[in-house]
């Protein structure tokens, strides 16, 4: 087949407009439409509104003068009257019945039989709480699950401890701090 030699004459394209052109358009004719329905909700003319706004305030003026020469101010009634129904309503307990029962006090606990434990976590899921004691364990601190029942809902809680003394309730909470675990100190009673 022989070649073709001559070359093609180009389409002329016409050149679109750029699209935030039609998006400027498109905004214009919007605020227009918006500026017309705007002036068809307004008033019809704002000086007739304003003659009738002061010829009521005149009417308003004329009658408070009339109304301060015949009011007394011994006729007004209270706005609220709940005092004297609350007055009515009071109930008087005797005397016996108030004094509080006699409490004996315990005396302070000493320093040294004080005892401390920290929970690390609380699920409701038993195999997440099982991970955590694992997880305690790996770290070198002994843990427990306590199983509790709170609104109907079971509840698992990872604890630590007893610890005797502050100090090594805060060396384990120092190594539960450094591999990312919260935990709430406790004091046993």
């Amino acid at each position: 087949m022989p070649a073709d030699y001559k070359p093609r004459k180009k389409r002329k394209q016409k050149k679109s407009m750029p699209g935030y052109l039609w998006l400027l358009a498109g905004l214009a004719i919007g605020l227009f439409i918006a500026f017309i329905v705007y002036l068809e909700k307004q008033p019809a003319s704002t000086t007739s509104f304003e003659t009738a706004v002061n010829q009521e305030l005149k009417k308003l003026k004329k009658n408070n003068r009339s109304d301060k020469k015949t009011e007394t101010p011994a006729a007004t009634e209270p706005k609220y009257n709940f005092y004297t129904i609350l007055k009515g309503m009071e109930v008087l307990i005797p005397e016996s019945e108030t004094r509080p029962p006699e409490v004996t006090k315990k005396p302070p606990a000493k320093s040294g039989t004080r005892q401390y434990i920290l929970q690390a976590g609380s699920f409701q899921n038993l195999h997440d709480a099982e991970k955590l004691k694992a997880k305690l364990a790996f770290l070198g601190l002994e843990a427990d699950i306590q199983h509790v029942t709170v609104n109907n809902q079971a509840w698992h809680r990872v604890r630590t401890g007893p610890y005797k003394n502050t100090q090594q309730l805060f060396q384990s909470k120092k190594i539960l701090q450094q591999n990312n675990i919260d935990a709430i100190s406790m004091e046993l009673k």
